[in-house]
């Protein structure tokens, strides 16, 4: 049920490079008060999914520990006519921060290095502490 882009489907093709490329999204999950609660993350598109460090404790995290069912949004783009949103499942990976800082450190370093140095961070430095891994499978896409 993961959704498959069509890289010969420009619309496709354009939401492919954004996820590839955005440095902040929107995740949508469901509140304990019923509804929808979206926060601003770092998120790095790999291997068809997206991934998402949080610290364990957050409401995202605890939402989806209730519901797996999530939206990743991204914004709308200089012109206000890139609508990109991946529907989907979210799986978490409690403590495993530090372990992905293997597979997948320097492609993170490389989109977020800039922003981790305001923060006096780095990668392996912020998976310490945001070591819960979020993995989004996307099962549908709304673009255009």
């Amino acid at each position: 049920m993961t959704f498959v882009f069509d890289a010969e489907n420009e619309v496709h093709a354009r939401a492919l490079a954004r996820l590839e490329s955005e440095q902040v999204g929107w995740l949508v999950t469901s509140g304990r008060d019923g509804y929808p609660h979206a926060v601003p993350i770092w998120f790095l598109w790999h291997e068809g999914r997206a991934l998402i460090f949080s610290e364990p404790k957050t409401a995202k995290v605890a939402n989806i520990r209730a519901d797996e069912k999530v939206a990743l949004h991204l914004e709308a783009g200089v012109d206000g006519e890139q609508l990109t949103v991946l529907r989907g499942l979210a799986t978490l990976h409690d403590g495993a921060g530090p372990a992905w800082v293997e597979k997948i450190g320097q492609a993170y370093t490389a989109k977020y290095d800039a922003w981790l140095q305001r923060l006096n961070l780095t990668t392996a430095t912020m998976l310490d502490r945001y070591t819960t891994v979020i993995e989004v499978e996307p099962h549908k896409l709304l673009a255009w």
